[in-house]
């Protein structure tokens, strides 16, 4: 049926010249009638003539002569970033769309109608479409609901106001200011909460991060990695020994380009991290990374170049008095006139040179980005070097009007360590270096090795190879480990907006690392690492991580009611293989290292295969809910399937989250300095599965082919790991934004630990493991931020970031009678042990014997006396606050930025300091020597005679050494450090106009420049490894490095 109208007539207004109530009815009846002829649905409360004249522009707009447009445009915020995301709507209908990741848009609509903006945290705007075909909006920032879009759990993006949690997020032009190998370290200092530590394994060592205190006994306590919303593995290789030989083989993530980071946001609490499941039960660090820009094609070069000096943990020695006697290790003899600098001269400045091009590209249907990068870096000691290779493709394309999104990211990465540094006593290259005797001519020990005619070999050049003792040169040329790794990921979403509410969301990833790591001790080395013809060990791993998840996210507005919200599943899926062998006492033929050359006489070659695979599956869901824009409440649920869960009644385990903001500054009236105030407390529950194997332990094959029975129980009762915690804060904005105040107080308690527990015999086991434990962390961090108005030619921004955490283990397994736990048992006199009513971390050790006066106890020989039993409680690494201090000055052209950091409390203990008071060659043996002795507070055991003074080879023979008396080398870890300073000028834009470049900036950068405060004679941020209990040790770790250089990125 065909209706020919003329609405222009029929509603002439000569013929309502008296009566616009008729035009009215007339209108509406008319526009009725051609709606029921035509079977068009008429909405609810449309019946209004007006609305039903702009439904039929829609619906049929040939009727009235009108026309459709497509308009295109994009939308940015105040500061002229892309805004994705945006509701784009023809006031009146359905029809809409939202902006893209580049906050490009197009829609077709009519002609006179009414485009309607709006974005949560942003005043809605509306715009009328007269002859127009492009449409660009800025949006400003609503006077009555402060807060920015921040990247929150899977990806999702967020409004502050919503967030009833504490997080923080970092730029990556903030992280690439004084460029390191490992970004991580880059965090230190600009996010409160988080304790970052660098191994003391140097270029490619790893990164210790723990986020509000240790919470896992047997378990993890690192927190999630995520990019770009897909979690990705960050597994290390640390191994260490009972003769505290520590080799680090570098973590997943430090292997990131910087380069391509757009920005890190920090999950701290449970409640933040809830939607993630048990791998971020520690918290999560979100990354997300850069993409290409429609509209427009630039090229971006970026290039650092550092000098490291080693600068922090050099010991003092003495230059006073020299070896004991002829060929002794040991430097208690006599006076001498000619003891030589010999360490100054061994350590080599190192070069660190990271390079990177990427190409940033797009229109508004496809966005791409590509990028290369490329580190390379000389340690400070001979051999150690690192070779790194990345590759990024992001593309991102759009079809049907924006509905539909396809994003795509390949990544590959490709890492080479050379001679990675190996702390500890043993396999060490400053063992033999520090511990050299005095005034012994070190000169013909640089040529490392000599001649053997008799095997026709090279063999050590060393007076005295001991376990401990072996020349630094053969240990940095003839000990050789290479580490390779491959890591390539494919990631890929894909997003369909349904309605205008309501998208779907698939994503995918696979990620696969290969390690391939390799020693070779050359004849000649100690005989622990290698025989009379050499050492080697090998391992070649692969561990394969495949990832999906569906989303399906709403977000709905009733009147003063929004809703927003997701549902979905998930998958991850692990998956393990690898071969490792070594032979540490022989091979058939002198120095050829390969697998066919490992000697199987007397079964001296050990082997092993390693096939793993682990399994989660996951439902989960949110929802958030605000009234008036004032009132939030947020709400997750969780359940996962773990198959380290097997075999027990708890292969599904529920956490919930729930949590309330109140804007209160649209509540109550507040002074006019107060902009902005949110008051926001959370609850949640965090599951933690457990590792591999110990529901159902396997037995398995030795290098012999013999079947080593299991010795542990199956846990059939396990129960999972769960952290429960209590946030509480606010965020308040004085001065419209120039001061923002940041506070959050917050208690964790982690339970269900699981220990293992003796069994009685008979049971043809000797251990199983029980649930227990309740691990307690509670504290404060507060973070305070100024900034100048904007426009002004000085500008200034500032931030503080302040944080106390106090851990508490409230209980173990009392119900077997386990009240202490070993973390770490009696190496050397360094006991990490859990106590109840103590600290995760607490160190113990042996101490000298006092009287009750306090007086040490000393024999009738002068010797003083240890106390015997068991170890002593000696102090805790952990600090009683942290806090960091960060500073950007910009005048013009020029930009100035400055990074303090520090931390009150915190032991550690000192070995390496230990082992030189032993063997007579450190300062303070020296010193002691010159005084006539030790000065002491002391008392003869049998007399009770006052003793003053102790001779100094009796005193430090007694307490240094290995396996002394540990609790004299406890040092305080109070620090204050200027980390980071940068000086940088960009070119001024009238030199560059009409120039092919677009962007020039060179800076100047240090990093670990100085500390203003340290008593401990090593760096008090330096750790001695990342596993679980070593970080309140040092055993002959790497000196740390002081980093000069500069940077300069230029765009085309």
């Amino acid at each position: 049926m065909k209706i020919h109208l003329r609405l222009k007539d029929i509603l002439s207004p000569s013929h309502f010249k008296e009566s616009p109530f008729l035009k009215k009815q007339v209108l509406t009846s008319v526009l009725m009638c051609i709606f029921c002829m035509n079977s068009v649905a008429i909405p609810h409360n449309r019946y209004d003539g007006h609305n039903l004249l702009n439904l039929l522009k829609v619906e049929y707009p040939t009727l009235i002569g009108s026309k459709d447009v497509i308009i295109r445009g994009h939308v940015t915020d105040d500061n002229g970033k892309p805004l994705p995301g945006v509701t784009i709507h023809l006031k009146g209908t359905s029809i809409g769309t939202t902006s893209n990741t580049n906050g490009n848009y197009h829609i077709s609509v009519t002609e006179g109608g009414i485009l309607v903006f709006s974005f949560v945290g942003y005043e809605t705007q509306e715009i009328k479409i007269v002859d127009q075909s492009t449409i660009n909006v800025v949006l400003k920032v609503s006077s009555t609901l402060l807060g920015k879009v921040i990247i929150t759990a899977l990806g999702v993006k967020q409004n502050t106001n919503q967030i009833s949690y504490a997080t923080q997020t970092v730029s990556g032009k903030e992280l690439n200011t004084a460029p390191s190998t490992n970004f991580v370290d880059m965090l230190s200092g600009r996010v409160s909460g988080v304790s970052i530590h660098q191994s003391s394994s140097g270029i490619g060592g790893s990164a210790s991060v723990v986020i509000r205190g240790f919470k896992s006994v047997q378990g993890n306590n690192q927190p999630l990695y995520v990019i770009n919303g897909v979690p990705m593995d960050n597994f290390s290789s640390d191994v260490i020994n009972q003769t505290f030989t520590s080799m680090d083989q570098g973590d997943v993530i430090s292997s990131l380009n910087p380069q391509d980071i757009e920005s890190i946001t920090v999950l701290k609490g449970a409640s933040a991290a809830a939607l993630y499941g048990s791998d971020a039960a520690n918290g999560a660090i979100l990354i997300t990374t850069k993409q290409g820009v429609a509209g427009t094609t630039t090229v971006h070069l970026s290039s650092s170049l550092t000098i490291d000096k080693a600068a922090y943990g050099i010991p003092q020695l003495q230059n006073s008095y020299g070896e004991s006697s002829p060929g002794s290790e040991q430097s208690w003899g006599s006076s001498i006139s000619n003891a030589s600098d010999i360490i100054s001269g061994f350590f080599q400045d190192g070069i660190t040179n990271n390079n990177s091009v990427s190409l940033s590209t797009g229109s508004e249907r496809t966005q791409t980005y590509i990028s290369y990068g490329n580190t390379t870096a000389r340690g400070i000691i001979e051999n150690n070097t690192l070779s790194r290779n990345n590759l990024n493709v992001n593309e991102t394309s759009h079809y049907f009007n924006n509905k539909l999104s396809i994003n795509a990211n390949v990544s590959f990465e490709e890492q080479t360590i050379n001679n990675p540094y190996v702390s500890g006593y043993q396999a060490t290259v400053l063992r033999g270096l520090y511990g050299f005797p005095r005034g012994l001519d070190f000169t013909p020990y640089k040529q490392y090795q000599i001649f053997d005619s008799t095997r026709n070999v090279y063999t050590q050049n060393w007076p005295f190879i001991t376990a401990d003792d072996q020349n630094p040169y053969w240990v940095a040329n003839k000990n050789l480990a290479t580490n390779k790794r491959n890591r390539s990921m494919l990631a890929m979403t894909v997003k369909y907006n349904i309605t205008d509410w309501l998208n779907l969301q698939l994503r995918g990833s696979r990620e696969r690392i290969n390690d391939l790591n390799t020693i070779e001790y050359y004849l000649g080395t100690q005989g622990a690492y290698a025989g009379t013809n050499g050492g080697y060990k090998y391992l070649n791993a692969t561990n394969t991580q495949y990832y999906g998840d569906a989303l399906l996210n709403f977000a709905k507005t009733f009147n003063k009611i929004h809703i927003d919200g997701l549902l979905g599943t998930s998958i991850k899926n692990s998956e393990q293989y690898g071969v490792t062998a070594g032979n540490s006492t022989n091979l058939y033929i002198p120095n050829v290292f390969l697998l066919q050359n490992m000697s199987v006489i007397n079964g001296t070659t050990t082997s092993q295969l390693s096939n793993q695979h682990e399994q989660v599956q996951s439902v989960f869901g949110s929802a958030n809910v605000s009234y008036n824009d004032w009132l939030f409440l947020n709400l997750t649920g969780r359940n996962d399937w773990a198959s380290t869960l097997s075999f027990t009644p708890n292969e599904s385990f529920f956490y919930p989250s729930i949590g309330l903001d109140l804007l209160l500054n649209k509540v109550v009236k507040l002074p006019e300095v107060i902009s902005y105030t949110k008051l926001r407390g959370s609850y949640a529950v965090v599951g933690n599965a457990v590792p591999l194997f110990v529901t159902n332990p396997q037995n398995h094959l030795n290098s012999q082919g013999n079947v080593v029975f299991n010795n542990k129980a199956p846990f059939t009762d396990l129960k999972p790991e769960k952290t429960r915690s209590l946030e509480f804060g606010a965020d308040i904005h004085l001065l419209e934004d120039q001061f923002i105040l940041d506070f959050a107080y917050y208690k964790s308690n982690s339970i269900n630990q699981f220990f293992p527990v003796a069994v009685p015999p008979g049971t043809g086991f000797s251990t199983r493991f029980v649930n227990g434990g309740n691990i307690q962390n509670s504290g404060v961090e507060i973070t305070i931020g100024y900034s100048t108005p904007k426009g002004r030619p000085f500008q200034w921004s500032s931030n503080i970031n302040f944080s106390t955490n106090r851990n508490i283990v409230k209980q173990l397994a009392p119900q077997f009678g386990l009240n202490q736990f070993l973390l770490v048992n009696d190496i050397n006199g360094y006991s990490s042990i859990l106590k109840v009513g103590g600290s995760y971390g607490d160190i113990y050790g042996p101490i000298l014997q006092h009287d009750k006066s306090g007086r040490i106890m000393i024999d009738t020989s002068g010797v003083p006396i240890r106390q015997g039993g068991l170890p002593s409680y000696l102090g805790n690494p952990n600090p009683k606050f942290q806090m960091g201090w960060n500073n950007t000055f910009g005048y013009k052209n020029f930009i100035l930025s400055i990074l303090f950091d520090g931390s009150d409390g915190g032991k550690a203990m000192d070995l390496t300091e230990q082992m030189l008071d032993g063997l007579g060659v450190s300062k303070a043996s020296g010193i002691a020597r010159e005084n006539g002795g030790v000065k002491v507070n002391g008392v003869v055991s049998e007399t009770g005679a006052t003793v003053t003074t102790v001779d100094a080879q009796k005193w430090y023979t007694t307490i240094g050494g290995r396996g002394g008396v540990t609790g004299e080398y406890m040092y305080n870890l109070s620090n204050i450090q200027l980390r980071e300073l940068s000086i940088g000028y960009s070119l001024p834009n009238k030199m560059l106009r009409d120039k092919f470049i677009k962007k020039v900036e060179l800076s100047l950068v240090a990093r670990n420049v100085a500390f203003l405060y340290n008593k401990a004679p090593f760096d008090p941020n330096l750790i001695y490894a990342t596993q679980n209990g070593y970080n309140g040790v040092m055993v002959f770790s790497q000196p740390t490095t002081r980093n000069f250089g500069f940077t300069l990125n230029v765009t085309f």
